[in-house]
């Protein structure tokens, strides 16, 4: 029973006397029903509002303490759960409601969620490979990072698809090959019952059958030497090791053993989310070694510029100067041959393919379990242990750069010399524009295109 009724205000409220050990004693308002306050044996004071729906039993709401709020303010507040109450709205339930909306406001939005659903992968020793880790965080979470996901509609995705296509269609298939796994985490766990990205079907996979012919690879190779700087070394890299791209351009010297030349690629860094073990052939260690002739600061990135990041390998910009020096070359192996010769769109991808079919033929005849291990590919455990699987893949590549360094030492390699001068600032882009004139033009070339005719392209 309430112990009496009386005007809350700043001077009654200081009177109030503490509550018995494990009991409340409120005073009540005597001016709006429900509204009264209690002292804490501690001392201090709390404002609450009690009310009553239809039926159900009385319920208590805690407006605050004073000092956070004044007995003015408290009564400002009561009133407007009086006035919810009236309507038929239970302040309890609503309060509760604007507590879970804004705890979804936090954790749904597309930068949290995707944060989690990644940390949540490492706690269950699932971790994404940092290609797909990236997609997430990049595109992802990138460019939807306040859409929430249970919230997220068919416009934000056409919007999402539109911008990751203008890069490239395979960036377009990625990104939403991801947004299904997010919001298909989404619905395992309870958080939506319906996806809108389930309208959306993911385009067949084709996969690239493209092998580089001898003459490409010897234009490849010698474009990787006349660029002189990272990039064109980390071509080189990923075609005398067979590795994916994003393996090779996130080496650290902590994955390397320098006395034996061992390189494990973690788990975490495959797209099989299994550890790979290759000796580097000598060739790689020549050119690590060239890039990194002080012992002392072997340590991070083998391929950074500033040390702390990894190069990226793809960038437009660096292809384009690879495919003008490639395009240098073969102008110069025409000159010196009297023979035309076209060089097709190509991907540092094709390496593998290509790699892969020329061991596979005569006059190497390498096992195609050996090829599917130097590739990175799944083999079952029970065929190779690990020193077989090591054993397998350092041949195989080691004859892979038998091959290379033969087509190298042929009469028509290195047409001009072996050293040529730079490329100068303006020289690149007439080289590259010919030797793409052919290729399938990529939506980023679109856009730059539609930009260009509207007169606002940089």
């Amino acid at each position: 029973m309430p112990r009496e009724r009386r005007t809350l205000t700043k001077d009654t409220v200081k009177s109030i006397p503490p509550s018995a050990p494990g009991r409340k004693e409120f005073v009540w308002d005597d001016r709006l029903l429900g509204f009264g306050a209690y002292r804490r044996t501690d001392g201090i004071v709390v404002f609450v509002y009690q009310y009553r729906v239809p039926m159900r039993p009385a319920r208590r709401i805690t407006i605050g303490r004073l000092g956070d709020v004044t007995p003015a303010q408290a009564r400002d507040i009561a009133q407007e759960h009086a006035f919810q109450k009236s309507r038929g709205i239970d302040p309890v339930d609503k309060r509760r409601a604007e507590a879970k909306e804004a705890d979804a406001s936090r954790s749904l939005v597309m930068k949290t969620y995707v944060a989690d659903y990644i940390e949540r992968r490492r706690i269950e020793q699932r971790p994404l490979i940092l290609q797909h880790e990236r997609i997430l965080s990049r595109d992802v979470a990138g460019l939807m990072p306040d859409v929430r996901v249970d919230r997220i509609t068919t416009s934000d995705i056409d919007a999402f698809l539109a911008e990751l296509a203008k890069r490239s269609i395979s960036a377009r298939t990625w990104g939403l090959i991801y947004l299904k796994v997010i919001m298909n985490d989404a619905k395992r766990r309870g958080t939506i019952v319906r996806s809108a990205a389930d309208a959306y079907k993911v385009p067949d996979r084709v996969e690239r059958e493209r092998v580089l012919k001898l003459f490409e690879l010897q234009r490849i190779l010698e474009a990787c030497s006349d660029m002189r700087d990272t990039h064109g070394l980390v071509y080189e890299c990923i075609l005398r090791t067979l590795r994916r791209k994003e393996e090779i351009a996130a080496m650290v010297w902590e994955e390397i053993d320098q006395a034996t030349w061992e390189w494990i690629v973690p788990a975490e860094r495959t797209k099989q989310s299994e550890p790979v073990v290759m000796t580097l052939p000598p060739q790689v260690v020549a050119i690590i070694e060239r890039l990194h002739p002080d012992k002392r600061r072997r340590k991070g990135f083998v391929f950074t510029y500033d040390g702390s990041k990894s190069i990226k390998v793809g960038a437009e910009q660096d292809r384009r100067r690879i495919d003008a020096h490639i395009q240098r070359r073969l102008d110069l192996a025409e000159e010196k041959s009297g023979s035309a010769f076209t060089f097709e769109h190509w991907v540092p991808h094709d390496s593998r393919t290509t790699g892969a079919t020329i061991l596979a033929d005569e006059p190497f005849d390498v096992p195609t379990d050996d090829i599917e291990l130097a590739l990175g590919h799944k083999v079952p455990k029970s065929k190779y242990n690990r020193a077989q699987r090591k054993a397998a893949v350092n041949r195989a590549i080691a004859i892979w750069n038998g091959y290379l360094d033969g087509i190298m030492e042929r009469p028509d390699a290195w047409p001009g010399g072996r050293d040529l001068p730079e490329l100068g600032r303006f020289e690149t882009k007439p080289l590259w524009t010919r030797i793409r004139a052919t290729w399938p033009q990529r939506k980023a070339d679109d856009a730059r295109v539609k930009k260009a005719r509207k007169g606002n392209a940089k």
